[in-house]
């Protein structure tokens, strides 16, 4: 055997010895990886799956219980995504006994009085909105942690207020309620298309925003292009900064060319954000502007402008030099 140069004998004998270790260690965790369902050769100790027959069993009995006097609503509730609650198990996870219970609470004094009303949870209009929401939140928190803090809550809104909490026989998989007509998706007028549910649920509210969209220039709401909750979430707080202010997030994840960043940055857009000079919804005039004359618009802020301007009329057209107004690399006025 040649040892390395150097290196006394007993180094290299141990050096030889701690890389045969190495090699013996390297092949048994092969083996094992190779072969995970043994342990030193024999077989392992396979988990028993948990058993669910009584909790099941539980949930059934109770789930008749409650159809014996509730059939419309325990059929609908079969239907719905909330099934899961009882065939997947969730309720228990939740820590009641059947669907039911995991949002209506302990039945015991509801039952015990042959069913009278106003001993149980039942979401009516007697319950407060922030009770009923935060039942709903304690399985779809993690979905929705800011409700509170949006509009919704602060107008004392609910959960119950949009959605079902049955079923609303496949209108929406969110369980949005059937509009007023009974459809989900009615027509905004003669000449539109039919709104999508999460923007016919908004409407019921928001008329006067509905009306917007019958303008010539507007968001495709009404072909299906996008929703009410492309640009709004519903159940987060309302920071304005999501339609204007500092680079106007919301605006620009559909029109990111207007985004930026730029050497120069119109004023107004830093500001105000897109709504200094745009319509969000729909507007009579081109480019869903809030002015139809460009002229008007741009002298609402620019008032002082260079003598020579005077020349100018209000049918000029200030982007026939100042073309790149969302902001440009090359030029402080915004010049071509």
């Amino acid at each position: 055997m040649r040892f390395r140069r150097g290196l006394p004998l007993t180094a290299t004998l141990s050096l030889t010895a701690t890389l045969g270790l190495a090699v013996t260690l390297g092949l048994v965790a092969t083996m094992i990886l190779i072969n995970p369902g043994t342990v030193g050769g024999q077989p392992r100790a396979e988990s028993p799956e948990p058993d669910r027959t009584a909790a099941d069993s539980a949930a059934l009995d109770l789930f008749e219980t409650c159809a014996g006097c509730h059939e419309d609503e325990a059929s609908s509730f079969q239907r719905g995504p909330h099934s899961v609650l009882d065939r997947d198990g969730l309720a228990a996870f939740h820590g009641a006994v059947s669907g039911c219970t995991a949002c209506h609470g302990d039945p015991t004094a509801h039952l015990d009085s042959g069913g009278e009303a106003g001993n149980i949870f039942a979401f009516g209009e007697g319950e407060l909105a922030n009770v009923k929401s935060a039942q709903c939140l304690t399985c779809h928190g993690d979905s929705h942690p800011g409700y509170f803090a949006s509009r919704h809550a602060a107008a004392g809104l609910d959960c119950s207020s949009c959605h079902s909490m049955h079923s609303n026989d496949g209108v929406s998989r969110s369980l949005l309620k059937p509009t007023a007509d009974g459809t989900g998706f009615p027509a905004l007028g003669a000449h539109s298309g039919a709104l999508g549910g999460a923007s016919a649920s908004c409407a019921e509210c928001h008329t006067d925003v509905l009306a917007e969209f019958e303008f010539n220039e507007r968001h495709r709401l009404q072909e299906g292009i996008l929703d009410c909750s492309s640009c709004h979430d519903p159940h987060a707080s309302s920071a304005r900064w999501r339609l204007a202010g500092f680079k106007q997030q919301q605006c620009v994840d559909c029109h990111a060319d207007k985004s930026g960043p730029f050497v120069f940055e119109h004023g107004a857009q830093k500001v105000e954000g897109c709504v200094a000079c745009h319509q969000p919804h729909g507007s009579p005039n081109r480019h869903m502007l809030t002015f139809q004359s460009t002229a008007e618009l741009c002298y609402s802020c620019h008032a002082g402008v260079p003598g020579f301007h005077t020349r100018f009329t209000a049918d000029s057209g200030c982007t026939n030099c100042h073309s790149t107004i969302h902001g440009s690399n090359f030029d402080a006025a915004f010049l071509k």
